[in-house]
């Protein structure tokens, strides 16, 4: 069962990531927290750099090192591009997926 549920979670971190980014600039260790602290599944460095230098490859992420408590780090931004995107993705949860969202939060017994 847990699988199953963390396998859910994985086809969701793209959009994941890109809410994350469009909150705010990140850097990669700073995403992994936050996707553990908001889903409870530990997401692997190996997913998340890749992801985040593809974003950046498509046009969709730009980076800049900054320097964090004396440690240099690549913080990330969506672009334009990314924010389309990420608001593509918003609609979609806000009108197509939207009834079917909000009965998952319904607190009825399956029959």
């Amino acid at each position: 069962m847990v699988e199953v549920i963390k396998s859910f979670i994985n086809g969701l971190n793209l959009i994941i990531i890109l809410w994350l980014l469009s909150v705010k600039p990140r850097h990669g260790y700073e995403i992994i927290k936050e996707f553990r602290r908001l889903t409870g599944i530990s997401l692997n460095p190996g997913v998340v750099y890749p992801l985040l230098h593809h974003l950046e490859e498509e046009g969709l992420a730009l980076s800049r090192w900054i320097i964090e408590k004396n440690k240099a780090r690549r913080c990330y931004s969506l672009t334009v591009r990314g924010k389309k995107l990420f608001n593509r993705f918003r609609t979609l949860f806000k009108e197509r997926l939207k009834v079917f969202a909000e009965s998952l939060m319904i607190d009825a017994e399956p029959k």
